[in-house]
C-alpha cells in the first residue's frame, strides 16, 4: 500500500478509537448515577 493510504487507515483508526473511548466513558457515567441515585418505582404513582 502506498503512504496515503496507511495515513488514512491510522486516521480512521485513531477516530473510531477515539469515539468508542467516549461511549465507553458516557455509559460508564450513567451507570454510576444509577449508583448515586436510583431510580424510583412505578408502583407510588
Amino acid at each position: 500500500m502506498n503512504q496515503v493510504t496507511l495515513e488514512a487507515l491510522r486516521v480512521l483508526g485513531v477516530g473510531m478509537g477515539t469515539v468508542f473511548s467516549v461511549l465507553v466513558i458516557f455509559y460508564l457515567i450513567v451507570k454510576g448515577l444509577q449508583i448515586i441515585f436510583p431510580p424510583e418505582s412505578q408502583d407510588e404513582a
